[in-house]
């Protein structure tokens, strides 16, 4: 399984050690986060952050405000935001609040050195 390639912020790499680390990476909805970094989907991408280059790590609530023939609804999107090399790197969005709040506790524990949440 060492042909797999993954996009990381410095390029693609393909190496069997992440590749293991990806198939025994925990899953919450879309993100999948292991021992050596965090693992999504980008179109037909497999993007990888290793836990050295992820700066920060937080929870964006996006809010859309649909119109129904009924009424109005409100909705809400979370997307998951890795920060490397002081920009925005990637998002993951979600509908399931508690998945993206268990990844982000999990990148927390497996990455002490990572910023979470709001930093001034």
């Amino acid at each position: 399984m060492s042909d797999k390639k993954f996009t990381t912020p410095s390029g693609v790499v393909t190496d069997a050690g992440i590749a293991a680390d990806f198939d025994s990476a925990q899953r919450f909805d879309k993100v999948l986060v292991g021992s050596l970094g965090v693992y999504y989907r980008d179109g037909f991408k497999t993007k990888y952050v290793p836990y050295a280059d992820l700066e920060r790590a937080f929870i964006r609530v996006q809010e859309v405000n649909g119109r129904m023939c009924c009424g109005k609804a409100v909705f809400h999107y979370f997307r998951l935001v890795f920060v490397v090399g002081g920009k925005e790197w990637g998002d993951v969005i979600s509908e399931d609040e508690k998945a993206t709040d268990d990844a982000l506790a999990e990148i927390a524990h497996r990455s002490p050195a990572t910023a979470i949440g709001f930093v001034k």
